[in-house]
């Protein structure tokens, strides 16, 4: 019932004079009907939680029955209590009819929440309709599985049945193999103990028997070598009258024979004439060749040098300087790249120079047998 039939029905109530209406409801007359409304209304919304599906539809359209005839009723008496006012006071009757207003309002808007109960239960019910589908689809996709698998457990059944007897079959025929194996496993392993006895033998006499034969090698190696040096010593001891005649001038020490030049020329010079003589500048390797290398009393070039980098000093065979014999704060020069014997009464006595300076040299051939 919207608001233009109200006030049409509002102008057809006869105003009783007497200041009493027929049927006037009271204030506590409103208060029970609101209660009967809620009270509907809740026992509404706890009957749909509780009823199925089918049921909500049926108590919705009960109670929207129920709430539309209390709308009724109170909009009538409503009317009633403003057609008395209005015979007493039109500020009254103004009063009431806003009053009236807001119950009416009140009741729209509660029978609008009520209408949205109404289409929120009926899209559970919806939700649940298609719940319940798929849930008797599971149901029945679950029985065919479950028929399936009964058929499947009864195969596996007899499968087991079957099993079960070829392990038994299995289980005696094992039982026998197992007591074979143990029979053979001992013999084995007496077998094992017998042959690891004979191998550790046979380790012993083959390591000996290795042993006696490198010791046999090694004897005749030893052998051959004695006999080859023997041979070259008395070739040797024969040519040497030979070799010293040959090396006139030169002085023999510690298998090298050395001479000394009378002469005085550069670095460079001097070792191209110990190669014309087919040798080269001294290259001294130990204290006792240092020390004789000393007795001529001469500076003396000999063959170490750093011409390639400098302070990187080297022999002329290309070996680096390991045995040092500098003279104390020696080599000292950056453009000083040729060593000398200065110092021949100290046991240190090697001095780097300019390699333009002129000194004797003193050249290296070694003996070969």
């Amino acid at each position: 019932m919207d608001e233009s039939h109200i006030y049409e029905n509002r102008t057809n109530i006869t105003p009783d004079h007497s200041g009493q209406g027929k049927n006037l409801p009271e204030s506590s007359q409103k208060a029970d009907a609101y209660e009967n409304i809620s009270q509907s209304l809740e026992m509404s919304m706890v009957g749909t939680s509780l009823s199925g599906a089918q049921d909500v539809k049926k108590r919705s359209y009960r109670i929207a029955t129920v709430c539309l005839g209390l709308l009724c009723a109170l909009l009538l008496a409503g009317l009633i209590v403003l057609a008395l006012l209005h015979t007493k006071h039109v500020s009254e009757w103004n009063s009431y009819n806003e009053e009236l207003r807001i119950s009416y309002n009140n009741v729209t808007k509660d029978r609008n929440q009520l209408k949205t109960t109404y289409n929120n239960l009926a899209s559970e019910r919806d939700h649940l309709q298609t719940s319940y589908s798929n849930m008797v689809n599971q149901r029945d996709q679950l029985q065919t599985r479950n028929n399936d698998l009964t058929n499947e457990k009864q195969q596996l059944q007899k499968s087991l049945e079957q099993l079960t007897s070829w392990r038994n079959d299995l289980h005696r025929s094992y039982n026998d193999v197992t007591k074979e194996r143990n029979q053979l496993q001992t013999s084995y392993n007496n077998l094992t103990s017998e042959r690891d006895q004979l191998q550790t033998s046979y380790n012993n006499l083959t390591s000996e028997r290795d042993q006696l034969q490198t010791s046999y090698n090694n004897l005749t190696h030893e052998n051959e070598q004695l006999w080859k040096t023997l041979e070259e010593l008395t070739t040797w001891r024969n040519d040497l009258p030979r070799r010293l005649r040959d090396h006139d001038g030169w002085v023999y020490f510690g298998g090298s024979f050395y001479f000394v030049s009378s002469l005085e020329r550069s670095w460079d010079e001097g070792r191209a004439d110990c190669q014309s003589r087919g040798a080269d500048l001294v290259i001294i390797n130990s204290r006792a060749e240092q020390d004789f290398a000393r007795t001529f009393k001469k500076r003396l070039w000999i063959g170490l040098t750093d011409t390639d980098r400098h302070g990187t000093w080297k022999w002329v065979d290309g070996t680096p300087l390991t045995t040092r014999y500098w003279a104390p704060s020696e080599p000292n020069g950056k453009h000083e790249h040729c060593a000398e014997i200065k110092l021949f009464d100290l046991e240190n006595s090697l001095n780097d120079e300019s390699c333009n300076n002129r000194f004797s040299w003193i050249c290296e051939k070694r003996f070969a047998l």
